[in-house]
């Protein structure tokens, strides 16, 4: 038998095992057709029903069967259906959902664009005036600022290393270890490229991940405002600051990683177009950070 942290393969017929399972609708749900959305039900609440023992239970799960859940999940689409399918799974536990969502993340089961969409979408907007919620977009942001540090460290590395190979290739004392200290030198120099595109790709996802969170909550906010307009209804609800006041502990507390988009922020969606009760979060910030 397999030790208890190997991966399992995929294996021939079995997703065909669920092809019983409709792709039109369940329970009287309109299903997506871009995905079975019922096998995927049936994936994710099987292996967290494997997995909810314990925390050591959920990662083996998630390693084990990781080739079958990516085959699940297709697209962004389904990636977030999966996240609404753990989320109700875990409903009376939130704790481990914020769990779940740092493991989707470590396994990259799903990428943080799709857990930042699925955090802003209208299935969690009644949810956004508790701490859990926040937690998970925290854990969020923090995982690309990680990889981001990692990777910048890990560059650095290959650098020094690079550097130190050159230094012995202009020292060879015959042609032949020349040669081979120049195949050491192209190594290095390989891994330098390599960490310069992995970083480029966590930063290009790390601004993609801000941009994103930002023009959710301007566009949560902004349709809030215009429907308790129409509706002559009191628009300073407590649920309104309370996201609003999100929007502003966001701005600050990532502070250093924000500065870096002041220009496509001002440019793009903190606009004079905006609702000025918006607007004024980030005016407020950049007297902050002047």
């Amino acid at each position: 038998s397999s030790g208890i942290n190997a991966e399992w393969p995929l294996r021939p017929g079995m997703l065909g095992s669920l092809d019983p399972l409709p792709d039109g609708a369940i329970d009287g749900r309109e299903l997506d057709p871009v995905y079975p959305e019922a096998k995927l039900e049936v994936v994710v609440q099987t292996i967290l029903r494997v997995g909810c023992k314990s925390i050591s239970h959920i990662s083996v799960a998630l390693n084990r069967f990781r080739d079958l859940i990516m085959a699940v999940m297709p697209n962004q689409d389904a990636k977030v259906c999966c996240l609404k399918i753990t989320f109700s799974f875990f409903k009376t536990n939130h704790q481990l959902m914020c769990i779940m969502i740092e493991k989707y993340l470590n396994f990259q089961l799903i990428e943080p664009s799709c857990i930042v969409s699925w955090i802003f979408s209208p299935y969690m907007l009644p949810h956004f005036d508790r701490l859990y919620l926040w937690q998970m977009l925290d854990t969020t942001i923090k995982f690309c600022i990680k990889r981001c540090d990692r990777i910048k460290v890990e560059l650095e590395k290959s650098k020094v290393k690079l550097n130190d190979k050159k230094e012995q290739e202009a020292g060879a004392p015959d042609p032949d270890i020349a040669e081979k200290r120049k195949q050491l030198v192209q190594a290095a120099e390989e891994e330098v490229d390599h960490y310069v595109k992995l970083l480029e790709d966590a930063e290009r996802s790390q601004k993609e991940v801000f941009l994103i969170v930002v023009q959710r909550f301007i566009m949560i906010l902004t349709d809030h405002i215009v429907r308790s307009e129409q509706e002559s209804r009191y628009t300073q609800t407590l649920w309104f600051r309370c996201t609003r006041d999100r929007l502003r502990q966001t701005l600050v507390k990532y502070r250093r990683e924000v500065k870096r988009y002041m220009v496509t922020l001002q440019t793009l969606l903190f606009t004079p177009e905006i609702e000025p009760k918006i607007l004024e979060c980030f005016t407020q910030f950049k007297g902050y950070i002047a």
